[in-house]
């Protein structure tokens, strides 16, 4: 982050002539794109960059509207808010709903940004090994705004140089394979030249070798995996031969694990390791051993630039009323699922749910804290994994329980300048890939997926370092290829959830609807389910208004189906 800082900054003395009308800088204008811009020095290609960098770090994507909002309507999280606001997390979406444009948007504002950073690095103006790092920079996010949106959109159009005419943007969408294949050439590259996390010319912030292979195995699981835009019948949603695929993962992953520079630590070396380890997210400071990418904020809209980070606000922990306070909406509960999913043992889950609310009475303007860790159903059932702040005395509160404490003690957990009290925005950075991640999936991998055919013999050692670090003793489960995927599939919400990973984990297994099923059946179940509770319904809403035939995709935006009349909308939206 220190090192982002910098960049952005240098960028607003550059750029502040320009902007002194507007509020807020936009680091790379989004209407008026000039390919006259040559970068012939270090410093000109890394303001490049960091603008590149920082639309990833925008509201309409990891600011929360596709992380977080998107995200939503699965077995790990669902909105509480009944207003059509929320629409976008239930199901009820459109073609015009401001999440799908968002989302569009700015990925391809990226895709295009890397274009003009492609065509215009000027290759004699440094050596050929940095020449490449700087290009291996734009391209791992290239490689991963395609392969995001194929994820997302399904085929999309599939641009290479830079947009300069209207003319351009009339494109049709390729085939998703082939841009799997683009993402897989610009991951390539990224992976043989980027620096690795070690390096003393490594900046913490940016993209690094080991997590190019790290997100080329995400790539080949997906690709392995169930294609829901290839056909109306399930069993032919699938690239031919997907076994290669998982052998390719297998082999990505275990580049990261045999490097051996990458780790976890052990819950025999520090019982607070999974709560440290999100601390430093929290707290502005890189995990570099743990967390090999990551989207970097900094709470800089005092600087004037528009990054919007929201995490731990949008989807923190309930706490509002006066100012100067770590302030949480709590807008989206923890599951149902993922209260009843850990182990009563297991580290994760004190950390993952907060299980308590300070909630304000305007009338005796005082705040009262409350512990609702064991009523999931509460309609302020907040996420813990990002929270701003918690009780000081814990042990205390619980003993309250839902009675409370009367203007309690708080220690601030988010506690950048700037970012410890704002109202909306946070310094927080958002993981895209862990270590703990590189194991699952290289057990998932091992054993071929949901419909492979090797047990889990070879793969139960990588589950295991992720289960020790949580406080669990080794897996003694069943080995047996089905009953070990479903433990890969528990296990991968138990340690990865609010991730931004489990819808595109659920679609790429085929599980979406029969997790959602499931969902729901287990709120309609629950001793504390009040029909008549608005909140309970609401909960409710992602499995019903889940439609199978169209929702396993975003429909394309309508602005851009207009815009581009070779980009015909699919059917059903």
């Amino acid at each position: 982050m220190k090192k982002y800082k910098i960049y952005l900054s240098a960028l607003i003395i550059v750029l502040v002539t320009l902007v002194s009308c507007n509020k807020f800088l936009e680091v790379n204008p989004k209407s008026n794109w000039k390919d006259d811009t040559f970068y012939s020095t270090k410093e000109e290609a890394t303001l490049a960059l960091s603008g590149i960098y920082s639309q990833l770090a925008k509201e309409e994507l990891y600011g929360y509207k596709f992380n977080v909002t998107l995200e939503a309507g699965t077995d790990e999280t669902y909105t509480n808010d009944p207003s059509p606001n929320w629409n976008a997390a239930k199901y009820a979406l459109t073609s015009s709903s401001d999440e799908v444009k968002g989302v569009w948007l700015k990925f391809y504002s990226c895709i295009q940004l890397v274009n003009q950073f492609e065509k215009n690095l000027k290759p004699d103006m440094f050596s050929t090994e940095e020449y490449n790092r700087l290009l291996a920079k734009a391209l791992f996010i290239r490689g991963f705004s395609y392969f995001t949106l194929a994820n997302w959109f399904g085929p999309v159009p599939l641009r290479l140089t830079p947009s300069t005419s209207q003319k351009d943007n009339i494109l049709a969408p390729s085939p998703v394979f082939e841009v799997y294949k683009q993402a897989e050439k610009d991951y390539l590259f990224a992976a043989e030249h980027l620096d690795h996390a070690k390096a003393s010319t490594y900046n913490p912030g940016e993209p690094n070798k080991m997590a190019a292979h790290g997100l080329l195995a995400r790539l080949y699981l997906k690709m392995g995996g169930y294609q829901p835009y290839l056909a109306d019948n399930d069993a032919n949603c699938y690239f031919e031969n997907p076994q290669q695929y998982f052998d390719k993962a297998k082999e990505q992953c275990e580049i990261i694990i045999n490097d051996g520079w990458h780790t976890i630590v052990p819950y025999s070396t520090d019982k607070d390791s999974y709560r440290n380890h999100f601390l430093n997210y929290l707290k502005d400071k890189y995990d570099l051993k743990e967390s090999l990418f990551e989207i970097s904020f900094g709470n800089l809209y005092a600087s004037g630039i528009n990054v919007s980070g929201r995490l731990g606000n949008i989807n923190g922990v309930e706490f509002v009323g006066t100012a100067n306070i770590p302030r949480g909406f709590a807008n989206f509960n923890v599951a149902l699922p993922v209260y009843e999913i850990y182990a009563a043992e297991d580290v994760r889950r004190n950390w993952s749910i907060a299980g308590y609310r300070n909630k304000y009475n305007s009338t005796t303007q005082l705040f009262t804290m409350t512990y609702i860790f064991d009523n999931p159903l509460h309609f302020e059932y907040g996420i813990g994994k990002f929270r701003r702040w918690e009780p000081t005395n814990i042990t205390e509160l619980k003993s309250k329980g839902t009675t409370g404490m009367v203007n309690a003690i708080y220690t601030i957990l988010n506690s950048t300048t700037g970012s410890d009290v704002d109202p909306n925005f946070t310094s927080i950075n958002f993981p895209i890939l862990r270590y703990s991640d590189v194991l699952l999936m290289h057990a998932e991998a091992i054993i071929g997926g949901r419909y492979g055919t090797a047990d889990g013999t070879a793969a139960v050692a990588s589950l295991n370092k992720v289960r020790e670090r949580a406080g669990l003793t080794p897996y003694s489960g069943s080995l047996a290829h089905n009953d070990f995927f479903k433990e890969l599939v528990d296990e991968r919400l138990r340690e990865l959830c609010f991730e931004g990973l489990r819808k595109q984990d659920l679609i790429r297994w085929n599980m979406l609807e029969e997790k959602l099923i499931e969902t729901n059946a287990a709120i309609t179940g629950h001793s504390s389910f009040i029909s008549t509770d608005q909140y309970h319904q609401t909960y409710l809403e992602p499995g019903k208004n889940f439609d199978k035939s169209k929702h396993l995709l975003l429909p394309y935006p309508l602005q851009e189906t207009l815009i581009n009349t070779s980009l015909k909308q699919r059917l059903g939206w």
